[in-house]
């Protein structure tokens, strides 16, 4: 302890008396604060895990530490932004790419490009992060790839970012994706071992409703095949008059087994083509709930599709169409449901229709009538 405190005021004393201070010299450099002077020792700067060092808090620019379990050990130092090796050959990566996020209940799936340079260090993990929320989801590997996100709320809209970590540190964000709504989904039989996935409820319909119990609120809204958006809700039409909602009816808007320009469906979804509601017919079971009545308040009915009788996996309300041409007017609804597929027939479309005792997947008619809308994913 004697020794401590000689050694302080000797150091003090250099300080005050040549405005530097010198370790082992009483001559310090005038360029330097401190000069350590040796031929036997050195200077041993802090040591620590890479652990320890990443949890620094708020780290003053041209903070330096030697990281001992880093490569063998390697000295490090923050320039004020980011951590790096002493020779910055090392550091942390560039921000990945953001691809497109496709919802699903509860959860959306962020696609997404690894950087083009991993700051020499491989990286280890991708973290993709919601906004709002802040929900996060992590996948563990080098490359390009794709990270479910879970817990988030239906109904709720959101956008991700994607992060990229090696053992120097996380990159910087990358670009939000597009924004993407979770709701819950359906399964049914493709016929081929597999399955369709639907979103469980009509376009403009209640998501947060039972799909599977039909009442007002599913029923949705009403499309002219080939339109971004509804010409009538489940009470009115939209516009001033039929048809002047949502662009055009021509040939390619909608496009069967790939989402068309004016699809309106959301991201990772797009209408189902005249082949694959053909599928979900013959390979799923049908059975019905409701009296299949006529009526502008009949909201009860609906079929359901599934691997038996008793399972309602897929279920479609009886919403009727608007099948007046010109007026738009409402028709069928509680005897009928009447589905848009993507799939053209000269200038009409087919689509799917059915009632208290039929099923038709590849019924077919003019464009400007206003069907409903389930979409299949991608």
């Amino acid at each position: 302890m004697k020794h401590f405190f000689t050694l302080l005021a000797a150091v003090v004393l250099t300080a005050t008396t040549y405005a530097q201070v010198g370790i082992g010299t009483t001559t310090p450099d005038a360029s330097s604060a401190l000069d350590i002077t040796s031929t036997t020792k050195g200077l041993l700067i802090p040591r620590m895990t890479n652990a320890q060092r990443q949890a620094i808090s708020n780290p003053a620019a041209g903070l330096q530490v030697f990281v001992t379990d880093f490569d063998g050990g390697r000295f490090m130092f923050y320039d004020g932004t980011e951590w790096g090796t002493l020779s910055f050959t090392e550091k942390r990566p560039d921000a990945p790419t953001i691809g497109t996020a496709v919802a699903a209940d509860a959860q959306a799936t962020v696609s997404f490009t690894a950087p083009s340079s991993d700051g020499g260090s491989v990286i280890t993990s991708y973290t993709a992060t919601s906004s709002p929320g802040g929900i996060t989801g992590t996948l563990s590997q080098a490359g390009s790839g794709s990270i479910t996100v879970t817990g988030l709320t239906n109904g709720t809209a959101y956008t991700f970012t994607v992060t990229a970590t090696n053992a120097i540190g996380t990159s910087t964000a990358s670009a939000p994706s597009g924004s993407v709504t979770p709701g819950p989904i359906s399964q049914v039989s493709n016929g081929s071992g597999g399955t369709y996935t639907f979103l469980s409820h009509n376009l403009g319909a209640d998501t947060s409703l039972d799909p599977h119990t039909p009442v007002k609120d599913l029923q949705g809204d009403y499309y002219q095949w080939g339109k971004n958006a509804p010409d009538a809700d489940v009470d009115a039409l939209i516009g001033g008059s039929w048809g002047d909602q949502g662009g055009s009816t021509a040939n390619g808007n909608w496009t069967p087994g790939a989402k068309g320009p004016q699809d309106p469906c959301p991201a990772g979804y797009r209408v189902p083509s005249q082949a694959e509601w053909t599928a979900v017919n013959t390979y799923n079971t049908a059975s019905r709930t409701g009296t299949f009545a006529s009526g502008t308040t009949e909201y009860g009915s609906a079929l359901h599709y599934g691997p038996d009788a008793s399972t309602k996996s897929l279920t479609l309300p009886a919403a009727g169409g608007r099948s007046n041409v010109t007026s738009g007017a409402l028709d069928g609804r509680g005897s009928l449901g009447d589905y848009w597929s993507s799939t053209e027939d000269g200038s009409n479309a087919y689509y799917l229709v059915f009632g208290s005792s039929f099923v038709v997947p590849a019924n077919s008619n003019s464009r400007t009538r206003g069907f409903s809308v389930r979409c299949i994913a991608e």
